[in-house]
């Protein structure tokens, strides 16, 4: 199972994150969260809550331990940028672009876990058993009367565009 999780708008150039990814793609999420737990960077701090928001998105929504869990897409994005006018002399002026980031991870479990898949049946419906389960014996009813009445469909109204572009001003 994959877990995902976002951050946009960062304000960080892609390029002061990108150094920081190759180290952490294809890890386990403990030892990536230790590591960068005391980076010193902002990139690694915004990483870390990265990752541990998707390891909690993936603890809390699908029960999955933290444990089991290796990081198989980081990458960042560029976002939009600021322009900020940076003014230089004799009446000129340099532009300076803020730049920002958008950060995508998507976790995923190392070794599958098996889900128990429950099945609920719906009324007069037949439930398979397992080979060599004893199945209940209830009485088949007759279907014959709903099978002889085909559906019919109702024929679509044609014109569809003169009805959404009507003129307002003919009242």
């Amino acid at each position: 199972m994959q877990v995902a999780a976002s951050t946009k708008f960062v304000r960080i150039s892609p390029k002061k994150v990108r150094p920081h990814l190759k180290d952490l793609r294809g890890k386990k999420v403990v030892p990536v969260l230790a590591a960068l737990k005391f980076a010193n960077t902002k990139s690694g701090q915004l990483l870390y809550k990265l990752i541990h928001s998707a390891s909690a998105n993936a603890a809390n929504n699908y029960n999955l331990k933290p444990d089991n869990l290796k990081i198989k897409i980081l990458k960042v994005d560029e976002g939009p940028r600021f322009r900020r006018y940076w003014y230089r002399s004799h009446g000129s002026a340099d532009l300076q672009m803020k730049r920002t980031s958008h950060l995508n991870v998507i976790l995923e479990e190392i070794t599958p876990t098996l889900k128990p898949t429950t099945v609920k049946p719906k009324a007069g419906s037949v439930v398979k058993s397992a080979p060599g389960a004893a199945l209940p014996s209830t009485p088949e009813k007759s279907t014959s009367i709903q099978s002889a009445a085909p559906e019919v469909k109702k024929p679509r109204h044609k014109g569809g565009i003169k009805q959404i572009f009507t003129r307002t001003t003919h009242k």
